[in-house]
């Protein structure tokens, strides 16, 4: 089946050759490196998945959602869209894991990784500024109280 398909920000055709229920087996003009995210698109259907192998022009890409073999095949519109009934606010989700983009756990990764780094730098530096606060004071309160102790006249 011919397909189309974004990577990264460029768009191509896709022939797929094999589907299950969480992959596909594709080939493309351009090479697929392994851990590249794409979205595929046929009519109705969107399938979104990570690459995760390739051989010259042919890659096996394991997918976000389950497939819908029949209806990409058909190329009939999907049969239900959640919460397309009049009046209907679509289904309750409360109970569900959200699959998170590695791209957006990379940022969060990044940002914690800034985050910590900083308060132990912090921590590091204000450790550093208390050790030699109480060295100087140790070494410059002796000449005091002996200046003290002159001036009190002992």
């Amino acid at each position: 089946m011919r397909a189309r398909m974004r990577s990264g920000a460029d768009w191509g055709d896709v022939l797929i050759h094999n589907m299950s229920s969480r992959g596909l087996l594709a080939t493309a003009d351009t090479e697929q490196p392994t851990g590249t995210i794409i979205e595929i698109r046929r009519i109705h259907h969107i399938i979104v998945g990570r690459v995760v192998w390739q051989k010259g022009p042919y890659f096996g890409v394991r997918t976000q959602d389950r497939i819908d073999i029949d209806g990409v095949v058909s190329a009939k519109p999907p049969a239900h869209k959640p919460g397309s009934e009049p009046g209907a606010t679509g289904p309750d989700r409360r109970g569900e894991r959200r699959v998170v983009p590695i791209a957006e756990r990379e940022a969060r990764s990044r940002r914690f990784a800034a985050r910590f780094q900083f308060v132990v730098m912090a921590l590091v530096l204000g450790g550093s500024a208390v050790f030699v606060a109480e060295g100087v004071f140790g070494l410059l309160s002796r000449p005091f109280a002996t200046i003290g102790a002159k001036l009190d006249g002992n």
